[in-house]
């Protein structure tokens, strides 16, 4: 009788266990493996492909002529997890910026990295950092029919500090304040100029996860 009540006790410390460290790793988004308990982490290997956008109004009235001027950053990102919680992102964007006398737009590549601080089930701080170039013209109002559009080039690095939102083991949203600040020059030979921009504003999207 003694024999089987060690032997019920043993098996019955060996599933709590086994158990203990199962449902901590049902927290972790793993490949392959369906979220059972919340997730709190977001293990290695997880990839992610999403849309995103920012868009910045400004409205300015100087000398009784007032104006809306728009920057649009809208893009494509893939992320790949090197570790739990900690990705690399690929992105790559079209901007426009709509000003007075001239409208900029072209495209940018950047590779950065965002780490994700776990605040609840699903939901994580975001902060992120990124670097790369970007390559534009400039469309000037009222040039004479056949005049080349200047162009843009140089580098630009972009910082953001928000929310992330896993819905689900497939699909994550997120949303947060970010600067885009691009260093660079406009133009060429004698009308080269140099360029020192920020943008601020607030972007959003959304991703799919596996």
């Amino acid at each position: 009788m003694r024999t089987w009540s060690i032997v019920a006790a043993m098996v019955s410390l060996g599933a709590v266990l086994v158990a203990a460290p199962l449902s901590a790793l049902a927290d972790v988004l793993v490949p392959n493996a369906p979220d059972t308990n919340g997730i709190r982490a977001i293990g290695k290997g997880i990839k992610e492909i999403g849309a995103e956008s920012l868009l910045v109004l400004n409205y300015s009235n100087e000398n009784n002529t007032s104006s809306i001027r728009t920057t649009n950053i809208t893009g494509l990102s893939f992320r790949y997890f090197i570790l739990n919680n900690l990705n690399l992102a690929l992105n790559a964007s079209y901007f426009y910026k709509g000003v007075d006398a001239a409208a900029r737009q072209g495209g940018m590549v950047t590779l950065g990295g965002n780490y994700l601080i776990n605040i609840g089930r699903g939901l994580f701080l975001n902060p992120g950092l990124a670097g790369g170039g970007f390559y534009g013209k400039v469309s000037v109002k009222g040039a004479p029919s056949g005049t080349p559009a200047p162009t843009m080039v140089g580098g630009v690095a972009r910082a953001g500090f928000g929310l992330a939102f896993y819905a689900s083991p497939k699909f994550s949203l997120f949303a947060r304040p970010e600067a885009v600040l691009y260093v660079g020059k406009v133009g060429q030979g004698p009308t080269e100029s140099s360029l020192l921009n920020v943008d601020g504003g607030f972007n959003v999207g959304m991703n799919y996860v596996f």
